[in-house]
Order: structure tokens, then C-alpha cells, then sequence
């Protein structure tokens, strides 16, 4: 394994994370998250999560907060499979911010919503 592979699954295994059936319910709350998909802009116009938003990593830690409509808000991070959200998720965290990963990403979502 990679150290970039250990990188990641360490992250997985410490840092607070949602399934889809859990950010389905939160999406529908009183106070939703603010979704965020960590992908670059092609791969976010050719499919994302309805009501995310797009901030690509190379952006986000700097533009975040400009999204979030309280100093508290949730904030719940995708990317494809796996990577990519690990990594803005613990940087967000260590900025004070309440951010959790999509377990198994954007795929793992749109495999949840072909069975709902």
C-alpha cells in the first residue's frame, strides 16, 4: 500500500463520516448541511449531488466559510470514491469547522439512490 493509500484509510478510519442514508435525512432537516462536492468543475457539471455545491480542493479551504449561512453549519464533503474529501475534511476540521466525509463518495451515493 502507498503511503498516500495509508494517508487515506487512517483518515476513514478517525475522522467523522456520513452515509448516503444519513445525508439523505440530514439534507431533509431543519438545519441541512452544506454539501459540497471537492471534484473539479467538468466532473461536478457531469453529475453531483442535486443541491451540492462545487468548491474543488485546490479552493476551498480559503472560500468555504463565504457558504456557510452559520458560524456552525455542517459541512459534508464528496468526491468521487475516495481521497480527495478525506483530506479537505481533516483540513476543515482543524480550522474549527464541523465536517464530515461521504462514506464511499459520489458512487457510493448514486448506487444509494438507485435504490430508493
Amino acid at each position: 500500500m502507498t503511503r498516500y493509500e495509508n494517508l487515506i484509510t487512517r483518515l476513514e478510519r478517525t475522522l467523522p463520516s456520513v452515509s448516503p442514508e444519513e445525508l439523505q435525512q440530514l439534507m431533509s432537516s431543519a438545519s441541512p448541511p452544506v454539501v459540497v462536492d471537492v471534484r473539479e468543475a467538468p466532473d461536478h457539471e457531469l453529475d453531483a449531488i442535486v443541491g451540492s455545491i462545487n468548491l474543488p480542493r485546490a479552493k476551498l479551504e480559503a472560500s468555504i466559510e463565504s457558504h456557510l449561512s452559520a458560524a456552525d453549519q455542517k459541512v459534508i464533503l464528496y468526491c468521487g470514491s475516495r481521497g480527495r474529501s478525506q483530506l479537505v475534511c481533516q483540513t476543515l476540521r482543524e480550522m474549527g469547522l464541523d465536517a464530515a466525509f461521504l462514506q464511499g463518495g459520489l458512487q457510493h451515493w448514486l448506487q444509494y439512490q438507485k435504490q430508493v
